[in-house]
This record gives C-alpha cells, structure tokens and sequence, in this order.
C-alpha cells in the first residue's frame, strides 16, 4: 500500500511538473563559436555564423538539429577589442551554395556553403580604396541578382557575386554599419547605405547617387537597420539622435515626422501592422521596449522594467532576447506591455539579434556561446 501511495505521489508531482513546463522553451542543444557579434544565416538544415577564437575570425557551419560542426573555416584577423569585446560583427550572407562572409577589416571570403572551401577571397577597402570605419566594417552583405552589395565607403560597394570582380564604388567616406537596403522605385531600384554621417539612396544598376539624407551621429554610429515599408523609410540612432520617417516616393526624401522619443542604438526595431516595436536609448545605459506608432511617431507604451537586448518579429510576437540572455515573448499590439513567457536560455552578455528558424530560435552571446531553443505555442 505505501508503494502504491508513494507511486501516486511521484506521478502526481511529476504530472504538475511536466504540465507546468508545457509552454517553456527547450534547449535542444550548445555550441561554442568564439568571440563576437555575428547573428546566424540559415538554410534548411544548417545554420552559419562568425567568432574569433585565438588570433583567427572562424565562419561555422553547424548542423541545424544537433549543433554539430559540419565545417570551420579560420583565417588571420585581429580581434581589435576597441571598447568592446571584438571579434566579428557582420553576419555571413547566405545565397544558393555560396557563403559570403566579411571581417571587421575588410576581408571578404566566397565559400562553398556545404564545405568551406574558398571559391574566392578579396580585401574590400583595396578593392574600393577606401578607409576602414572607426569599429570596423559591420553590415552584412546583400545580394540581389547577380550582385554583392556591402556597406563600404560613402555609399556602398557592388561586387559580382560569382568571381568578385567590381561593378561600382563610391567615396572614401567613413561607413556605417548599417546593411543595405532596397527601394524599389519608378526608375529601377534603389539601394540605401548607411554612411558615418548620412544615408545614401543609389541605383542598383550603376551606384549612382539618387538623393542623400544628411544624418550626424556621435561616433558615426548609424548602426540599426532602416526600414522600408510603402514608399516610407524609417530611420534612428542613438547618441540622442533620435527617429525620423520619411516619403521616399518622390525625387527627394520628404520628412513626415521626426522624434527623439525613440532612438535604435544598435538594433533595428521591427515593424508590424503599422506599429514599431524596438528598444530605445543606449545599450549600457539600459534602454527602454518602447511601441511607437509607424505613421506619426506616437509612442503608444513604454515598458521601463526590462534589460536592454535585440528583438525580433516572429509572426504576431515579439521577442526580446536580453543583455543578460532572458528571452522574453510578448504580444506585437499597440494595447499595452503584453509579456506571455520569460526564460533565462543563456550565460554572458548577449548584444547579438537572435534568428528564428524551423520552430526554433538560434541565440548566441558574445563570449561565442550558442544556444537552439524550441519555441512552444
């Protein structure tokens, strides 16, 4: 009888546990990367990221279910830990069979995607003879057809994706670290580059500049991706610099309205049904999950009672992933702060946007640990 009692009791308990953890995330698996601030590409059953372990940057490709290396590729590249950690910062572009990868110093490698090999290798500030910016190249590359386009110079950098032979330059001016953006317009499409001091609007077929946004930050720190959306262009910075949206249907940018209520550092917010959805102010300061309103600039809420981090959109749902690796669920609606889960998924600082894939998410931190966590409904 007390066997049997026993046996109920553990059932019981264990029963309470495993329904309570029902809706918990699930680290399906670890990995070490190394050093640095590369996000993850993926395609159907590999995932590719950036670190730097010893005196090499190293491009992984890990096994997407097991977290596996299938291969690494490392060369020679200083971590130049200039007020920050170091390591690499833009994230590998992904197209068919070829990997792209770009160090903070300029040098681009094409890799064969289901093996590492190098099919060929460049040094962009050779090729556009233009300096390196003051933290180092940061936008990942961009392909769109048969061209490769990076954040270098004033105004961007065209490559031929097969052989990296150059289609156009701009000017040696200080780039951003922004990556590029597309605007399709009445004369063909426009691509927009971030530089230290402006954002740059330049036809894909030739790089000639269509108009440019004069946009001064402290440091020359345009870091948060723009945001295109019907013929309007979302900007922001941090540094007090603040947010801005324009009509960028016409000849030149017309400003619709500007504010210094919200102002993305580091990470781009995101934008649902006509809502932004992102963190303002400065990382180590603390900065704020603020929701703002895409067509005037309102802030709808604040939520002062969280880490800073990055957030991204996964279909109605936001999710942050702190400074302090919390990964927090909420509700993308302009009714109020809506937090739904809440889970500690890493140790370190985590300043790296997550990626969400095949029901998971892929966060890393910048010490270079990675973690698979399976979303649950």
């Amino acid at each position: 009888m007390k066997n049997c009692l026993y046996w109920l009791f553990v059932a019981l308990v264990l029963g309470r546990v495993a329904e309570g953890d029902a809706d918990e995330p699930v680290v399906v698996w670890r990995q070490e990367v190394g050093v640095g601030f590369s996000s993850f590409v993926a395609s159907e059953d590999s995932v590719y990221t950036s670190g730097h372990v010893g005196d090499d940057d190293v491009v992984y490709c890990l096994d997407a279910n097991d977290g596996k290396i299938r291969w690494q590729f490392a060369y020679p590249e200083p971590l130049e830990a200039r007020d920050f950690e170091g390591g690499p910062t833009a994230t590998p572009a992904l197209d068919g069979d070829r990997l792209y990868a770009l160090s903070r110093s300029g040098k681009l490698f094409c890799l064969d995607a289901t093996d590492g090999e190098v099919h060929w290798k460049l040094d962009v500030s050779e090729v556009a003879d233009v300096r390196i910016p003051g933290w180092g190249f940061s936008g990942t590359p961009r392909i769109v057809d048969e061209k490769l386009l990076l954040t270098v110079g004033e105004a961007g950098l065209a490559l031929d994706k097969i052989d990296g032979s150059l289609i156009w330059k701009s000017a040696d001016r200080d780039a951003g670290y922004a990556s590029p953006v597309l605007l399709p317009a009445a004369e063909g499409t426009l691509v927009v580059f971030a530089s230290g001091r402006s954002y740059s609007a330049v036809d894909l077929q030739t790089g000639q500049p269509r108009w440019q946004e004069r946009w001064l930050t402290t440091f020359g720190c345009n870091a948060a991706d723009p945001i295109y959306r019907d013929g309007r262009l979302f900007l922001s910075s941090g540094y007090n610099r603040g947010s801005a949206l324009f009509d960028v249907s016409g000849e030149e940018p017309e400003l619709i309205w500007k504010s210094k209520d919200f102002q993305n550092q580091l990470h781009g917010s995101i934008l649902h049904d006509g809502f932004l959805y992102g963190l303002d102010g400065d990382m180590e300061a603390g900065a704020r999950l603020k929701c703002v309103d895409w067509k005037t600039g309102e802030v709808r809420w604040v939520e002062n009672d969280l880490r800073p981090g990055a957030i991204i959109l996964v279909e109605d749902e936001w999710i942050l992933l702190t400074d302090t690796g919390e990964m927090i669920r909420g509700a993308a609606t302009p009714d109020g702060y809506q937090e739904t889960s809440r889970s500690k998924v890493l140790e370190g600082k985590c300043w790296v946007n997550p990626l969400y894939h095949g029901g998971r998410l892929y966060c890393r931190s910048v010490e270079g640990g990675v973690a698979s966590v399976e979303l649950r409904d």
